[in-house]
């Protein structure tokens, strides 16, 4: 079975939350939303619905593949109209249209043709302003933030977007415990005010400066919805309206005539088409029944690339699949430990074995796009078993033996924890794979595995370590709880200098190199396909398929 084969089974994709080339980072050293659905999957875990299958995260790969694509679209002018239909797997009988609910790349592909955050992470993995036009401390006080809004926008039915949605946006997530609320941080809701029609006022309870990159980290939940928004009506600013939506099957949305950016989106309707297996999506992009299909394996996109009227996007991202340990418990409370199942990996073997190719050497730290990225701490390539042996026998751990639980809840999950065990037994070390379904794996010994596996979409280092590096973060998996990485954190949040901002960052991946519980072997890339009588797509680097979804620029060729 290939790795990224996805869990068709129950309706669900996953995915997380960047700008480096493959060049960048093979030498060197990728939540958003990973609360959203691990809430679902524990959810129905509880009444059985989950089933096993294969891996869940998209990937794409190949530096020439999305060179040549880039390229070969320069010249190729789009024109006006037409209905553009896009496939994806996944899609359930509980797929949403709600601005703050979702819980598969479907949902998100949906959300954002009818809705708009205030900033977001685009194609490049950097921050983009949308809705807002800047967020900047006020008086320089890194707990009191403005934003100001971006004048005459108007929502689908022709109301204004003001101040009022964004506060109304801001207490909703709030108030329904959605997974949106992990990116205001301590924002203190009962001081957060409207100043003009333009202009809020947000009051934190402490400093945070990182308040705009966790606001683009987290932007697919957080969507603006205007105040009083009405769920089954729904309404937003983006490029798309709705027309209508048949959960598990198709969405078609039309042009927003009256869209904020002048001369977008190019297309007059837009289909999004749920498959149920990958099989049946290729089919139908290679019989032209879609113009694109996004998430697919890598021997699809092996395929594909030699079929007429095809063309293939290899997108490099920062997403990461790690291996978690707790480092609370033994023998992985040991840093000796820890370091020496970090050392024994040959991570181009796990790329090519694992991952089908499409992916990138990383060395245990995420992030690699966040411009305070320390790009000198490198692990051997290839491992270096000797010093892994040293450092075994130095914890008195010679001929260790572990369990690893592992699911296909994720692209290359399963694959990679059986060639992690493999690679181990050059150390004297000897890996159990406890493969289990994901509703076990999500169900109530989530987040208590000693050792596993979980998944990451891009973020920004300091919104990936909110995320899940903190006593008190969301998806503590390796239950780090260290004061001294914590105050770093905090006084990261109180700094608006870059260069000590760098500093402290460059001091806090010190501690995920040398102390941390993940083991990062690999970027895992995002592979896409298209017919060549579209054009406007690109390659995305946040690990999002389909081009970030930014299908306003998507047109036919003239």
């Amino acid at each position: 079975m290939s790795p990224r084969t996805r869990l068709a089974s129950i309706g669900w994709t996953p995915w997380r939350l960047g700008p480096v080339d493959r060049s960048d980072h093979s030498s060197t050293p990728r939540p958003a939303d990973g609360f959203g659905r691990r809430q679902f999957l524990r959810g129905i875990a509880a009444t059985g619905v989950v089933a096993g299958a294969g891996g869940l995260l998209a990937a794409c790969g190949g530096s020439s593949s999305s060179t040549t694509t880039q390229l070969s679209q320069a010249s190729r002018a789009p024109r006006r109209g037409g209905n553009l239909k896009l496939g994806l797997t996944g899609g359930s009988s509980s797929d949403t249209v709600d601005p703050h609910k979702s819980l598969t790349y479907l949902d998100t592909s949906r959300l954002q043709s009818l809705y708009q955050p205030l900033v977001q992470l685009n194609t490049q993995a950097q921050i983009e302003y949308v809705l807002a036009e800047s967020i900047t401390a006020h008086q320089g006080s890194l707990s009191e933030w403005i934003i100001r809004l971006r004048p005459g926008v108007t929502f689908h039915d022709g109301k204004d977007f003001t101040a009022d949605d964004v506060i109304f946006t801001f207490r909703r997530v709030f108030s329904n415990d959605f997974t949106g609320k992990f990116g205001l941080g301590p924002i203190d809701l009962k001081n957060t005010k409207a100043l003009d029609k333009l202009t809020v006022l947000v009051k934190m309870t402490k400093p945070f400066a990182s308040f705009a990159e966790q606001l683009a980290a987290f932007w697919y939940n957080l969507y603006i919805a205007p105040a009083g928004f009405n769920p089954a009506k729904p309404v937003g600013t983006g490029a798309f309206m709705y027309q209508s939506f048949t959960p598990g099957q198709r969405s078609v949305f039309v042009r927003n005539p009256h869209y904020w950016k002048s001369g977008l989106p190019y297309v007059d309707t837009l289909t999004l088409i749920d498959f149920s297996d990958n099989t049946t999506l290729q089919d139908a992009l290679s019989t032209s029944v879609i113009h694109g299909a996004g998430a697919l394996d890598g021997p699809q996109i092996a395929s594909l690339a030699t079929t007429s009227g095809i063309k293939t996007v290899v997108s490099h991202s920062g997403e990461i699949i790690p291996f978690t340990m707790r480092v609370d418990q033994p023998p992985f409370n040991d840093v000796n430990v820890r370091q020496a199942l970090r050392l024994l990996v040959d991570r181009p073997q796990m790329i090519d074995s694992a991952l089908d190719s499409y992916g990138v050497v990383a060395n245990d730290l995420f992030s690699p796009y966040d411009p305070n990225f320390d790009h000198s701490l490198v692990r051997p390539a290839q491992g270096d078993i000797q010093q892994a042996k040293f450092l075994l026998k130095k914890a008195g751990q010679e001929g260790l033996t572990v369990t690893l639980t592992t699911s296909a809840v994720a692209t290359g999950t399963v694959a990679m924890a059986t060639v992690l065990a493999a690679q181990a037994k050059a150390a004297g070390i000897t890996i159990n794979i406890n493969n289990v379904p994901p509703g076990v794996f999500f169900g109530p010994n989530y987040l208590k595995w000693p050792f596993a596996q979980d998944y990451y979409n891009y973020y920004p280092y300091l919104s990936q370590v909110a995320e899940s590096m903190l006593n008190g973060s969301p998806f503590n998996e390796t239950h780090t709880n260290n004061p001294h990485y914590t105050s770093l954190y905090n006084q990261a949040n109180a700094t608006a200098s870059p260069s000590l901002q760098k500093e402290i960052q460059y001091e806090m991946q010190q501690f995920d190199f040398t102390q941390g519980g993940y083991i990062i072997p690999a970027f895992i890339d995002t592979l896409d396909a298209y017919s060549d009588k579209i054009t406007g797509y690109s390659a995305a680097k946040v690990g999002q398929p389909l081009s970030n979804f930014d299908f306003e620029h998507f047109a036919f060729v003239a």
